[in-house]
């Protein structure tokens, strides 16, 4: 993954409270982040996933295409 999409030790810690189960308050609470904060951190992890996730296909895709067109050739 690129170094720019790498999830900060806030956005890991966010993301693994959410994963127990916590709620929003929690989440805030443990890690002591106002509710602006935690919405921010929230979507940056949001981001830096869909991001990721999306590049990885394209590589996959674009891996695809040039093998196909070997096999072609």
């Amino acid at each position: 993954m690129d170094s720019h999409l790498k999830l900060t030790e806030r956005e890991r810690n966010v993301l693994r409270l959410f994963a127990e189960g916590k709620n929003e308050s929690s989440v805030a609470d443990e890690l002591g982040l106002t509710g602006e904060t935690l919405e921010e951190t929230s979507l940056n992890v949001l981001h830096k996933l869909f991001a990721g996730s999306l590049m990885n296909t394209l590589q996959d895709e674009e891996v695809a295409e040039v093998e196909s067109e070997l096999v072609s050739a």
